[in-house]
C-alpha cells in the first residue's frame, strides 16, 4: 500500500536545519513547482491539482476587492507599523487567504486517486472541510485576534491528527491512501515572527509521522510513506518559499524533481503492487 502524507507549506530548510528523521526519512529532497505568473509564488490549489494529475494544472484567482481596507484592520489587529517592511508579506498572505478562494474548489481531470482504490483523508479537491480558511476569514474580518487565529489552528491540527487514525480504522484493500494537513501552512503565514513555535510544530509533526507508521504497521504488512509538500516558506519575508519537499521511506525510481512527477511513480507503484500479490 502506499500512504500520503500531504503537508502543506512543510519546509526543506526547516525540516533539515532541525534534522527531523521521521520527516526526512529514507530519501528526502525539494521539488520544482508552478510558480504562479501574476502573483510570482507557488499557490497551493495550482501546485496541488498539477500533484495529483500529474499536468501543470493553471488556476485562475480574481483580483482582491477592498484590499486597503483589509489592510487597516490587519495592522489594528497585529499592531505593525507598515513603514517597516512588512506591507508586502501582508499582500501576499493576503493574497493566499482571501483572492485564492476560501476553497479549492473542483478538478475536471481524472487524477491518481480516481483510477486506484484510493482513500482520501481531507484531500484538496475531493475532501477538503475548510475550516483553516474559515479561521483565516474570521480573522480577516477582525472578529478573531492573532492569538486566537494561532490558537485555532492549533486546535484544527490536533483534529486532523485524530482523524487520520480514526480513518484508518476503516481502511481495507486501498491501493493509495492520501492524508492532508494544512495548518503548518497556516501557522506559518500567522506566526512567521515566532520562529521558537514553529519548530516546536515541526518537531510535533515528525514525532506524529512516527507514531503514523506504527498505526500503519498494524493495518498492512509493507508500506510505501511518500510524505509531499507543495512549497515551502520564507520565515524572514514571511511568504512561501519556491520549491516544494518530498521524502520516503523507500528510494523512489525515478527520482522525483518535479511535483508533476509523482503521479506516474504512484501509479507505477501500484502496478508493481499488484503484480507482486498476483505472483
Amino acid at each position: 500500500m502506499i500512504f500520503i502524507l500531504g503537508i502543506d507549506a512543510l519546509d526543506y530548510e526547516l525540516v533539515d536545519k532541525l534534522n527531523l528523521d521521521s520527516l526526512k526519512q529514507l530519501e528526502y529532497s525539494k521539488t520544482v513547482v508552478p510558480i504562479h505568473k501574476k502573483f510570482g509564488i507557488p499557490l497551493s490549489p495550482e501546485v496541488w491539482a498539477s500533484f495529483l494529475t500529474g499536468k501543470y494544472t493553471p488556476k485562475h484567482f480574481e483580483k482582491p476587492q477592498n484590499f486597503k481596507r483589509f489592510l487597516f484592520k490587519l495592522n489594528r489587529s497585529l499592531k505593525i507599523d507598515f513603514s517597516k517592511g512588512i506591507l508586502e508579506k501582508i499582500k501576499l498572505q493576503y493574497y493566499k487567504y482571501f483572492t485564492v478562494s476560501n476553497r479549492f474548489g473542483k478538478l475536471n481531470k481524472k487524477t491518481f486517486l480516481d483510477i486506484t482504490q484510493s482513500m482520501e483523508i481531507n484531500v484538496p479537491f475531493y475532501s477538503f472541510d475548510n475550516k483553516t480558511f474559515d479561521i483565516g476569514h474570521l480573522f480577516g474580518k477582525g472578529e478573531l485576534s492573532l492569538e486566537k487565529t494561532v490558537k485555532g489552528i492549533k486546535l484544527i491540527y490536533e483534529s486532523r491528527k485524530k482523524q487520520i487514525f480514526n480513518e484508518l480504522d476503516n481502511s481495507g484493500n486501498e491501493d493509495v491512501v492520501f492524508a492532508f494537513m494544512h495548518t503548518a501552512d497556516m501557522l506559518s503565514h500567522y506566526a512567521f515572527l515566532r520562529r521558537s513555535e514553529i519548530e516546536l510544530h515541526y518537531i510535533d509533526l515528525n514525532n506524529y509521522v512516527s507514531a503514523l507508521k506504527l498505526k500503519l504497521a498494524d493495518f498492512f504488512d509493507e508500506v510505501i510513506f511518500i510524505i509531499v509538500s507543495d512549497h515551502g516558506f520564507d520565515f524572514d519575508k514571511g511568504t512561501h518559499s519556491m520549491k516544494g519537499f518530498y521524502s520516503s521511506n523507500t528510494h523512489l525510481i525515478p527520482k522525483p524533481e518535479n511535483i508533476t512527477d509523482f503521479y506516474g511513480i504512484i501509479l507505477e507503484l501500484v502496478n508493481k503492487n499488484k503484480e507482486l500479490y498476483r505472483s
